[in-house]
Formats: structure tokens, sequence, C-alpha cells
């Protein structure tokens, strides 16, 4: 995996090792986003609706956290975890896959409840350059999917030969 991140880590420290290879504390949010409210959750106002909307669809993954960024040090990004616990094989084909995706950074590690969690994210925040941040967020579900697919497709190969 790009990232095997220890368990203990916040969302922004983990989300930065994802990005930038190195473990680094960063403190839990430091700039105040507005929110709005999504089926009943506060989120970052400028995180597109639609986005969640279609992440939310997706069976496999259960959203976490999200957060629209404020800086490099506080990007934007997608906390989820799977539904099903996967075997740490398949989370690594999956961030594998994800990472393969030229405006994608992925990671994943073992979260404070015990259970692997997977960020995903890019050097973008919403005020460095609101339609780039806007398109990654829009486009993000269906890159979701389609490495899901793969994965289940690469792993199902696999099972068949051994």
């Amino acid at each position: 995996m790009r990232s095997n991140i220890a368990a203990k880590k916040n969302a922004p420290s983990f989300i930065y090792e994802i990005l930038y290879g190195n473990p680094k504390y960063i403190r839990g949010r430091t700039v105040e986003h507005r929110q709005k409210l999504w089926k009943g959750v506060p989120v970052d106002e400028h995180v597109p609706t639609q986005a969640l909307d279609e992440l939310s669809e997706i069976q496999e993954i259960e959203m976490r956290s999200s957060c629209e960024g404020s800086g490099s040090e506080n990007p934007t990004f997608l906390i989820f975890r799977f539904v099903n616990q996967l075997s740490e094989k398949e989370i690594e084909t999956f961030v594998n896959g994800m990472n393969a995706i030229e405006d994608i950074h992925c990671g994943a590690g073992v979260g404070n409840m015990g259970v692997y969690r997977v960020g995903v994210t890019a050097p973008l925040w919403y005020e460095k350059d609101r339609d780039s941040f806007t398109t990654w967020w829009l486009e993000l579900p269906h890159k979701i999917k389609i490495v899901l697919e793969v994965s289940r497709v690469l792993a199902s190969e696999f099972a068949d030969r051994y």
C-alpha cells in the first residue's frame, strides 16, 4: 500500500501522510468552514451535495469524514470504511487502483475503532481552485465505483486460478 497508516491518528494527520508520504501531526479543524445539512449531518458547505449523494449510494462503503480543506497541510478529503471488512490484500488492491488515477492520493490504515479506514485526497481545497475542487468531488464517486469493480474482478480472477 502507498500508506499503511498506524492507528490513533486523527483525520488531518492521516490525510497529510497519504498526500505527502511522511507522518506529521496536524491539529483538527483550524478553520471553521460554513456548514450545510446533508441527510441530517453537518458537512462543509462547498463539498458538492451531488457527490455526497452518489458516494452514499455506493453500497460497499460507509463515509466517515470529509472536509473541503483550507490549505496545503489541510487539503480536501474523504475518509470511509468498507461495509464488509476486506482482507489487507483486498484493501491494498483497492488503494493501488485508486493511486493509479492521476488526481487521487489514497491510503489505508487501522483507525481509532480498530478497523481499516481509507482516505482519499488531493492537493486541493475550495479556496485554492473552486472549479478543480468541484470537479474532483463530482468525479470521485465514479472513480471509486470503477476501482471497486476492477478490484472485484481481480479478486475473482485470482480466486479462480488458485
